[in-house]
């Protein structure tokens, strides 16, 4: 994943920074869920993590995200 503010690059990561892998970050969620006595439900809505470093937003700013496989998308915060 690559992430831009205008032109400057602000953002780099991939899934495999979530612990290796998306799916080990998901597995350890449920793990650590359950032994905390709130095992994930059916239905609950689960993220694997970031892709890469989250970065801060104003007014105006325009970002576009490109997604190894999936192509780019073009956000502009109002």
């Amino acid at each position: 994943m690559l992430l831009w503010r205008g032109a400057e690059e602000v953002s780099r990561g991939t899934g495999a920074a979530s612990l290796g892998h998306p799916a080990i970050a998901v597995a350890w969620l449920a793990n650590t869920a359950r032994s905390f006595g709130r095992p994930l439900r059916s239905g609950e809505i689960v993220l694997s993590g970031s892709l890469g470093p989250i970065v801060p937003v104003v007014p105006g700013d325009e970002f576009t995200a490109e997604i190894g496989g999936l192509g780019r998308v073009t956000a502009v915060f109002g």
